[in-house]
């Protein structure tokens, strides 16, 4: 049976890019996220995959804090991917 989140692992959002941000740079995490936001074009309100590649790939070319993070971000992308693609092929 096949299953959005594979092996219980949800793929990431925007929302949890915002969430990883604000824990990492704490006070100035609304700030960092702004600016973010705002490099990517997004409106911070479309929750799609396109809008993800964008922010990941504006968190890689930040600080080195938002780059971390868009690493982390981007190795649950691609485990989620390669799960559902198995979970797939197995159903």
């Amino acid at each position: 049976m096949y299953s959005e989140t594979p092996y219980g692992l949800p793929r990431p959002t925007l929302d949890d890019a915002r969430a990883a941000v604000h824990r990492v740079h704490a006070e100035d995490g609304p700030r960092v996220w702004s600016h973010l936001v705002r490099t990517a074009g997004l409106d911070g309100s479309a929750d799609t995959s396109e809008g993800l590649e964008r922010m990941l790939a504006a968190m890689h070319d930040a600080d080195p804090i938002s780059r971390l993070c868009a690493l982390a971000l981007r190795i649950r992308v691609t485990s989620h991917t390669q799960l559902t693609l198995l979970t797939r092929e197995l159903s």
